[in-house]
């Protein structure tokens, strides 16, 4: 009996599948319904520009580094730091009040 190997080996068939895995899960990530959408957008349409000078938190001015940046439902959101996520998660339509009322 003559033995032929296949053209796919076990490591190539291992490797094959953990690409599929892997591009699997890159389609799936975001759609689970209990993913928090608020701190991020996935590029669908073009977020509102935003329009303040300063924290929309903490009110302070973008002199001491590069704002954090994200979109909140349509609209760009900068912080004068990551830390202020926190509280703007807490209460975001108090904070988007400012950009109404501005």
């Amino acid at each position: 009996m003559n033995a032929t190997k296949s053209p796919l080996t076990t490591p190539a068939v291992l490797i094959a599948g953990a690409l599929l895995v892997t591009a699997a899960l890159g389609f799936v990530g975001c759609s689970s319904s209990g993913h928090d959408h608020s701190s991020h957008s996935h590029g669908t349409a073009a977020a509102k520009p935003y329009p303040l000078t300063k924290c929309l938190v903490t009110d302070e001015g973008f002199n001491h580094g590069k704002p954090y940046t994200f979109v909140h439902q349509g609209q760009e959101i900068k912080l004068c730091c990551e830390d202020c996520l926190a509280d703007f998660k807490k209460e975001p339509s108090k904070y988007l009040s400012k950009l109404t009322s501005k």
